[in-house]
């Protein structure tokens, strides 16, 4: 059978696996009912999706997106670019004054980051993912995937060949953005133990997570901005990020 779209393919795919696509959720979870039982039972959510679309290869070769090695070649590059900025920074304005006291420090962390990634096997992991066709869904969050009968999901834009890890490192973010306090290092065990991943796919994930993402983000965000836009927005937005990190 022949699918001129994507979407209609992938969603044909899923609803053979019990995977049901919504509109929405009733009674969402808010952050207040997020603890740890509830992380633990996304977590296994998370892995039966992975489950039931391991190995999906498209029909007629309508294929989804393949983002294996994207997250990090793109982080790679924010290096760069702030390696530029440092080396190019006359101070003048107050961004770039930030910059040039905090950057380096920053710069440092992210490099460290990115090594430790290959120190621990990183290839593998890639190979590991390509060669059993991994799907990934990028938003794992309670507003977009959850259990009932079927699994539901909202949005399935996000979904492509990805790594596993990249997932668990989606909701992690988010729920550090959220302030949810969790043990980071237990969540990532117990995610790795169920998607019967080894320890340098926790590495991997740690690493990921101990990138100064939302740092290099703010970076980048002024670095492309328009010139009408007001400057102190983002001074106040860096400001928040150096703080809230030390």
């Amino acid at each position: 059978m022949y699918y001129f779209d994507i979407n209609s393919c992938f969603y044909k795919y899923l609803k053979s696996k019990g995977i049901v696509i919504v509109d929405d959720f009733k009674n969402e979870e808010k952050n207040d009912d997020i603890n740890l039982p509830k992380i633990e039972e996304q977590i296994e959510v998370i892995n039966e999706f992975h489950k039931r679309t391991l190995g999906y290869t498209g029909y007629m070769n309508k294929r989804l997106d393949n983002n294996v090695g994207k997250l990090v070649e793109e982080y790679k590059i924010y290096i760069n670019w702030l390696k530029r900025d440092i080396n190019n920074i006359y101070e003048k304005s107050e961004f770039q004054k930030i910059i040039k006291e905090v950057g380096k420090k920053y710069l440092e962390k992210a490099q460290k980051s990115i090594t430790d990634i290959y120190e621990n096997n990183y290839i593998c992991i890639l190979k590991r993912s390509s060669k059993r066709k991994e799907v990934g869904i990028k938003n794992t969050y309670f507003n977009n995937l959850r259990q009932r009968n079927n699994i539901e999901i909202i949005n399935i834009d996000g979904c492509s060949y990805n790594m596993v890890e990249i997932d668990a490192i989606s909701f992690l973010k988010k729920l550090r953005k959220k302030r949810i306090d969790i043990d980071m290092d237990y969540i990532i065990n117990k995610f790795c133990s169920i998607e019967n991943l080894d320890r340098d796919s926790v590495e991997f994930i740690s690493s990921i997570l101990n990138y100064p993402y939302e740092f290099m983000k703010c970076c980048n965000k002024y670095r492309f901005r328009s010139k009408s836009l007001d400057e102190e927005k983002y001074v106040t937005k860096l400001k928040k990020i150096v703080e809230y990190k030390n």
